[in-house]
């Protein structure tokens, strides 16, 4: 099974695409892959950069747009070119430890209908997110890998995958189609795509033995007046496609449906990952909603899933 990896860069080397490479070059199965770096109309100095990379890392497909064409677009150039079985996205802030990547496309295996999966991080907007008490990237790597491999493989289900890395087979890209360019420069692409994989009847899965470090959002940042405008406008984008209906799930919401899921699967009786659903109820508390009735509905919903988890605490 060939995997093929694209990572989108823009900008700011030093601290994103050359660290993503630097982690993919160290794991053991680098050589194996086929990665295809799309550059978005980078900087004079972060080109130069990346054709220093390119001589330094001759296997890999660098990519030059002569414009910043946004995510959707610059991820579809790449998905284009990719030649492999499964197609990994990957975020030129995102950093897979060795052996990561490995392990999340190792789910596809054992389930015939997972359309995408994506892997647990320190960052994300949705269920992905555990909990991590460091400040230093080094050190929630750590915490990260020790959640991962703290108990053997398991799969549990996503309303929506955040695109900072995700793993999509062939097939499901040929049924589904590409991203929607339309979004532009991003924001709620991955909404999209995910509610569209699942309408094809696919399910999406999230690889709670899969670590994937993500350093965070570093080129939308800077503008907050766009970034704000962008989001209101792919809002509306996503209702318009999917209808008024469809859900904008917050984090801790989606923290608390993946806990769900641990406590269903304890009342069918099975044996649940204790450090992973303490750990996830600690994700629980530490993101309490500012007002009052809505704390005292969501730590109402916390009690009742720890309630019925037992004798695990989030303590």
């Amino acid at each position: 099974m060939k995997i093929s990896l694209i990572i989108l860069s823009f900008n700011n080397y030093e601290e994103t695409t050359g660290r993503c490479l630097n982690a993919l070059a160290a794991d053991p199965d680098f050589s194996e892959w086929e990665v295809i770096v799309v550059d978005n109309a980078s900087d004079a100095h972060t080109q130069q950069q990346l054709a220093e990379a390119k001589r330094r890392y001759p296997e890999v497909n660098f990519v030059f747009n002569a414009r910043n064409v946004g995510f959707a677009a610059g991820n579809n150039i790449g998905i284009k070119l990719a030649t492999g079985d499964i197609i990994i996205l990957l975020n030129s802030d995102a950093f897979p430890s060795p052996g990561m990547l490995g392990r999340l496309v190792g789910h596809f295996a054992h389930d015939t209908k997972l359309g995408m999966v994506g892997p647990v991080t320190n960052a994300a907007g949705n269920e992905q997110c555990i909990y991590t008490s460091a400040s230093g990237m080094e050190e929630k790597i750590n915490e990260g890998l020790r959640y991962a491999s703290s108990n053997g493989r398991e799969t549990l289900f996503a309303y929506r995958l955040d695109f900072f890395c995700v793993a999509i087979p062939r097939h499901v890209l040929e049924q589904v189609g590409l991203l929607d360019e339309d979004f532009g420069r991003g924001y709620y692409e991955d909404l999209d795509y995910s509610l569209r994989v699942k309408a094809a009847g696919f399910r999406l899965g999230v690889a709670e033995d899969t670590f994937v470090y993500h350093r965070g959002s570093t080129s939308f940042g800077k503008l907050p007046r766009e970034t704000k405008e962008l989001l209101k406008r792919n809002k509306r984008l996503i209702v318009k496609k999917h209808g008024a209906g469809v859900a904008f799930q917050h984090a801790r919401l989606a923290n608390l449906a993946l806990l769900s899921q641990y406590l269903g699967k304890k009342i069918a009786g099975e044996k649940i990952p204790e450090y992973r659903v303490v750990n996830r109820l600690q994700q629980a508390h530490s993101g309490l909603p500012k007002s009052w009735f809505k704390r005292w509905r969501y730590l109402r919903q916390i009690r009742r899933i720890t309630k019925g988890l037992g004798a695990i605490s989030h303590s």
